[in-house]
């Protein structure tokens, strides 16, 4: 059988079960992804627990399943979708005469048929889980693990989700890329790609690069988030968001700076909503995370390394953009937004790192004197996001906010201190956008934010109306 270009192996059927009343001290959620079920609980060591509950198989419709695979295997099929899968199956079922044994299992057997076939095997019912933020496989001996945006305090849970050896794990890694188009072998055994709209992939098959198979699979929103609704959950104040639209009108430098799974690229999609929605924005990334569904001169170049990326930036450049947006600086490609700021450009990015002095050592070790100093005399914010605890609960949060003022970076907001309002950026951006009280102005866009409808249809159509874009 081949599916979309897939060649599936036969295989037997694997299904996913726990004894949740054994294994559970504590259940905090029950829920249902399709026609299997979740449970997230505390076990009875108290470690947190994500377990997958698939409907039952018995061993007569287990070796039903196998059967059926086989048959479907050999007759190299070309299926394109689950209709002209139902269709084979009910081809191959009468062939082999065997329907009155079929149309007792019907129902369980095409739940698992579609999941190996079309879906993601014994991973479906957790990329199908909205609430699952990351999925993990650090080892393949240990279950696979995740995060849940409902349970963020866990770090992670432990699901029951665990390969049966390093084959299966290394065959699994090697279905994953090919679904995502791409390929991974002993000659490659890394690749970076997409598996779906709103699903990143980055996977390695085992040495050189690590001792076994692993993976990490991001979950990106279906509809980005807005910035009103980040408000209102309070990750970003209004005013902050405010100052960073201002900085979006002037054209100016910001970088969002965090560590990993902080919430960088989240953050940065709902600022870059704040700019005119006329505007030619154009992003480089290596997959795709950032995105402006709703806007007519929104561009994505795409570039796995960081000379591929370099070379998509000077590509954008020639597109001559309003704003210029690489969705994480790691390279070489940072002197492109040094290029953007000096040709009038607004640009942004992304930047890996903890402290503004993290920030200030990895930009002076990637550019040129010369380049270096441009960049910094146009760079306008660092705005650092992280996962701060509160007590039982772990948020995502803006904590501190940095200007660039002469040869330093001066804190302008945190929990403890706001100086927004009397800071060197603002006195700056009125200059820059020629208004006499600038002052008023970043207030007056702080109300509008804070009082606008949440949603990102609703953001873009007051966007539309401030700028007078129909």
């Amino acid at each position: 059988m081949v599916v979309k270009g897939l060649v599936l192996p036969i295989a037997r059927l694997r299904n996913l079960s726990a004894d949740i009343d054994n294994v559970c001290g504590t259940v905090l959620k029950r829920y249902s992804v399709g026609v299997s079920e979740v449970v997230v609980c505390l076990d009875k060591q108290g470690i947190a627990r994500y377990l997958v509950l698939e409907p039952p198989v018995d061993s007569v419709c287990r070796d039903l399943y196998s059967e059926l695979m086989d048959a479907l295997y050999t007759s190299l099929l070309e299926l394109e979708t689950e209709e002209e899968l139902v269709k084979a199956v009910d081809r191959v079922v009468e062939d082999l005469g065997i329907e009155r044994e079929f149309k007792r299992c019907r129902d369980t057997l095409m739940y698992y048929i579609k999941r190996d076939s079309f879906g993601f095997g014994i991973l479906d019912v957790v990329l199908r889980d909205s609430n699952v933020e990351d999925v993990e496989l650090c080892d393949w001996k240990k279950p696979v693990t995740l995060v849940h945006r409902e349970f963020l305090s866990f770090e992670a849970l432990v699901t029951n989700i665990v390969f049966e050896s390093e084959e299966e794990a290394k065959s699994y890694v090697e279905k994953l890329a090919l679904k995502s188009g791409k390929s991974v072998s002993l000659s490659k055994p890394e690749v970076h790609s997409v598996l779906s709209e709103n699903l990143r992939l980055a996977a390695t098959l085992g040495e050189p690069i690590s001792r076994g198979p692993t993976f990490n699979i991001r979950r990106l929103p279906e509809i980005p988030i807005d910035v009103v609704t980040l408000i209102k959950r309070n990750v970003i104040p209004s005013h902050v968001s405010a100052l960073v639209w201002l900085i979006n009108d002037a054209k100016l430098f910001y970088a969002v700076v965090g560590g990993s799974g902080s919430g960088k690229t989240t953050l940065l999609n709902a600022l870059l909503q704040l700019s005119n929605p006329g505007w030619k924005i154009v992003v480089v990334q290596d997959v795709q995370e950032i995105r402006l569904p709703l806007r007519p001169r929104f561009i994505q170049f795409f570039g796995e390394s960081s000379e591929d990326v370099l070379q998509r930036c000077f590509t954008a450049l020639r597109y001559r953009p309003d704003i210029l947006v690489v969705g994480e600086v790691r390279g070489r490609e940072i002197s492109a937004l040094v290029r953007a700021v000096a040709s009038g450009s607004g640009s942004a990015t992304t930047f890996h790192a903890s402290t503004s002095e993290e920030y200030e050592m990895a930009v002076r070790n990637l550019l040129p004197r010369d380049l270096y100093i441009m960049l910094s005399l146009n760079t306008s914010l660092l705005i650092f996001v992280a996962r701060i605890r509160s007590g039982k609960s772990l948020e995502r949060k803006v904590w501190r906010v940095y200007e660039r003022v002469a040869d330093e970076w001066r804190e302008i907001y945190s929990s403890e201190a706001d100086s927004v309002y009397n800071s060197y950026t603002i006195k700056r951006l009125g200059k820059r956008l020629m208004m006499d009280d600038i002052e008023a102005e970043l207030e007056y866009r702080a109300k509008i934010l804070e009082s606008s409808d949440q949603g990102y249809e609703a953001v873009e159509n007051l966007m539309k109306k401030f700028y007078r874009v129909y």
